[in-house]
């Protein structure tokens, strides 16, 4: 009997992927999908609100890149 370790496979780092989300991409298509698609959904609500929503889509697609 061996008190030797068995050979482990050594573990390597991957690259991270050479591109990265564009937020701002991401934000306008969802933004023009609602405007095509629902053309009326923002007169009621205030002008701040599709800019709140905007900026909400960018910071979710931000976080999620980062956790690539």
């Amino acid at each position: 009997m061996t008190t030797a370790a068995p050979n482990k496979p050594s573990l390597r780092l991957v690259p991270k992927p050479p591109g990265s989300i564009d937020a701002d991409l991401v934000a306008f298509r969802v933004m023009e999908h609602i405007d095509a698609q629902h053309p009326t959904f923002w007169e009621t609500l205030p002008k701040t609100a599709r800019v709140g929503l905007r900026n909400a889509i960018v910071r979710a697609v931000m976080a999620e890149d980062a956790k690539r």
